[in-house]
């Protein structure tokens, strides 16, 4: 299980990067124009599977590890799930939270032993227990749909991408 996560993380470090290359090119107009988005925006939509992950690697995750990371994620946040304005309101800033959020991910999946093990995560909406590969890697894919959004949302605006190609990124 750990390989397939490892693999999964990888893939969406390499793909958001991806990503990021082709939308650092693209004018504020059309990053945070109201394309119809679960978030509205291109930027909306980064903003808020970035604040997702920050919050549940940062505050639930990392907790499996066997050593946790020495890094923090918890300053891009002022509430649970919500990024700090200067995020939401700087493209360049949020793509580099979002650069050094995929690097604490890869410490928090690289680091944690026992993928198989039940755990139990108290979330503000209620209390979960199920296996730790589970959590992670809903998450992962959490982060997969949201970008598919984006690939929809650019193909829409007629700006050529090809950040989603897993068997091309791997």
């Amino acid at each position: 299980m750990k390989e397939i996560i490892l693999m999964t993380n990888k893939y969406n470090k390499t793909a958001n990067a991806q990503m990021i290359d082709i939308l650092q090119t693209l004018d504020k107009e059309i990053l945070y124009k109201d394309m119809g988005l679960f978030e509205k925006s291109i930027i909306g939509v980064v903003a808020h599977y970035t604040s997702a992950d920050a919050s549940f690697f940062g505050d639930y995750f990392a907790r499996f590890c066997a050593t946790p990371p020495e890094s923090n994620v918890k300053h891009f946040l002022k509430a649970p799930f919500v990024l700090n304005d200067e995020y939401l309101n700087n493209p360049q800033k949020l793509f580099e939270a979002r650069a050094y959020i995929d690097k604490y991910i890869t410490e928090v999946v690289e680091n944690i032993n026992d993928y198989a093990s039940i755990k139990s995560v108290a979330f503000p909406w209620g209390e979960m227990s199920k296996p730790v590969y589970q959590f992670i890697l809903s998450i992962l894919n959490h982060a997969i749909h949201h970008r598919g959004m984006i690939a929809a949302a650019l193909d829409i605006l007629k700006i050529e991408n090809d950040f989603n190609g897993r068997m091309l990124v791997l």
